[in-house]
């Protein structure tokens, strides 16, 4: 008598997950709260030059299962939903997530957006290795907050002037997070070792994979804009803000370096 009772336990557990993740049946309700994130992103990256302006938008996405189809149709802001809209954190990134840039230029300023500056780019012929050197400067622009990456398959080592961090890899990217006060430092300047086995420097780039950047990074502002102000007032009742370490706060900026800079 346990085989089907266990069986049927299965099939509902799965109808279950399947009909929430389709968001046929919402999963919160008032009394279960549902976190969500909203940040208002003004995206710079692949942008290197400035030749581009960059775009404008706010994110509304979720870690817990469902869509938020209920959600956006209760803001009513303009919000498209779907998961082609992959947004890159450094840390972190949204596969599934709803975006809107109607009348998202208020609240931030070009000043704003932090800037990724190659100050040389040298080999060393004196030595053995002939070991490539790039020398980076990077500037927050006010950002209290900075998340930087590097391509740790192009580069085997690097040093970070200010603040002395200790170096890590995570999925294939070295991670620096940097969290300053009031008059906290906010240029740093950066060497990138390149690895020997580079993809520029080998020349074994295969034309047909998306080119990683060498450098990407995230500065965060704590700031509402207007637009997100609006988002805000409209969240329905069963959504709280999530909140965590690394989560990106109400206003970010992207911007990245590619490796053929």
């Amino acid at each position: 008598a346990k085989g089907p009772i266990a069986f049927a336990s299965f099939i509902l557990v799965g109808l279950s997950i399947i009909m929430v993740s389709s968001g046929i049946i919402p999963p919160f309700s008032e009394e279960t709260a549902r976190a969500v994130n909203i940040v208002h992103i003004v995206d710079a990256s692949g942008k290197f030059g400035g030749k581009q302006e960059p775009s404008s938008y706010i994110a509304l996405y979720s870690a817990t299962p469902g869509k938020l189809t209920k959600e956006v149709e209760q803001i009513k802001e303009g919000f498209v939903c779907g998961r082609d809209n992959v947004i890159d954190f450094v840390t972190s990134s949204m596969k599934y997530g709803c975006l809107t840039d109607d009348n998202s230029e208020g609240g931030w300023s070009q000043s704003d957006i932090p800037t990724i500056h190659v100050n040389s780019d040298t080999v060393d012929t004196e030595g053995n290795e002939n070991e490539r050197i790039t020398q980076v400067s990077i500037d927050m622009k006010g950002a209290k907050r900075l998340t930087l990456a590097i391509n740790a398959k192009e580069i085997e080592d690097f040093t970070f002037k200010v603040p002395r961090d200790a170096k890590s890899s995570i999925y294939g990217w070295h991670i620096i997070e940097f969290s300053g006060g009031k008059n906290a430092a906010s240029k740093f300047e950066i060497a990138l070792y390149w690895a020997k086995n580079s993809t520029r420097a080998a020349g074994n780039s295969n034309g047909k994979e998306k080119q990683q950047p060498l450098v990407k990074l995230r500065t965060d502002f704590d700031r509402l804009t207007p637009k997100t102000e609006r988002v805000l007032s409209k969240l329905p009742p069963w959504c709280s803000l999530f909140e965590g370490s690394i989560s990106s706060q109400p206003l970010s900026f992207l911007n990245s370096l590619p490796v053929n800079f």
